[in-house]
C-alpha cells in the first residue's frame, strides 16, 4: 500500500487566487512564555488544494455539511492532456475523476499558475463526469473554468449536478496510468460553507 500526498502544502507564503483573502498565519502563544504552542490562522474557503460544493455558486445550492463524509473519497482514475484517447482508456468502475494538466509544477509561480495562460480542461471530460454520474471531478488548476470567465461554465455543469470540485491538486505525475487507485479528499466539517481546503491523497 502507498499514499501520495496531493495537496499542496500551507504557508506563510502561500499565494491564492487574486480576488480570495490572503493568508494570515500568527503565533498566539509560545512554550516560552506560555508552555505551550498554539497558532492562529484566517483561510478563505478556496485557499491551496480545496474542494468546491454547489454553495460557491449557487444561492440555494449544497452546502458542506449537506454532503455525506463518503462522498469525498472514491475510487478514481487519472486522465493526463497530452493523452488524446483518455476517454477510451477507462473501463473500469469509478466514481471520480482526476485531470493531469501538468499545471501543478507551476504553483510556486503565482503569476503563471493563476494566469491568463493557463490549460483548458476540454468539454468532453465534463460532459462524460455529468454523463456517468461520478461523485467528484478533480484537477491541477487554480479553476475548472478559463481564467476569466464570468458565466462559469463548468462550475455550472459540475456543481449543478452536485459533483464536487478539486482543485489545485498536487503530485499527479506520481499517480498510475490505467489503474484506478482510492482518492481522498476530506473537508473539516465546517457548516453551511461553500468550500474547504483539504488534506487529499491518494492510496494505490
Amino acid at each position: 500500500m502507498k499514499f501520495i500526498d496531493l495537496s499542496h502544502p500551507i504557508k506563510y507564503s502561500t499565494k491564492t487566487y487574486p480576488s480570495d483573502p490572503d493568508i494570515e498565519i500568527k503565533n498566539e502563544k509560545s512554550i516560552k512564555n506560555d508552555n505551550s504552542l498554539v497558532h492562529s490562522f484566517k483561510l478563505g474557503t478556496h485557499t491551496g488544494t480545496h474542494l468546491d460544493v454547489p454553495s460557491h455558486i449557487f444561492p440555494d445550492g449544497k452546502n458542506l455539511d449537506d454532503f455525506d463524509l463518503s462522498s469525498f473519497s472514491g475510487k478514481a482514475i487519472i486522465i493526463r492532456s497530452d493523452e488524446p484517447e483518455y476517454l477510451d482508456k477507462i473501463n473500469q468502475p469509478i466514481e471520480g475523476l482526476i485531470y493531469n494538466a501538468n499545471w501543478y509544477k507551476e504553483y510556486n509561480d503565482p503569476k503563471i499558475f493563476f494566469g491568463k495562460s493557463r490549460p483548458i480542461i476540454p468539454l468532453n471530460i465534463i460532459k462524460f463526469v455529468v454523463d456517468n454520474n461520478l461523485k467528484f471531478f478533480g484537477c491541477d488548476l487554480p479553476s475548472v473554468d478559463e481564467s476569466g470567465t464570468k458565466s462559469k461554465p463548468i462550475h455550472n455543469s459540475l456543481l449543478g449536478n452536485d459533483i464536487i470540485i478539486y482543485e489545485s491538486l498536487n503530485n499527479l505525475g506520481q499517480l498510475p496510468d490505467n489503474l484506478n487507485f482510492n482518492f481522498f479528499g476530506v473537508p473539516l466539517p465546517f457548516e453551511n460553507f461553500d468550500g474547504s481546503p483539504v488534506r487529499a491523497f491518494a492510496v494505490i
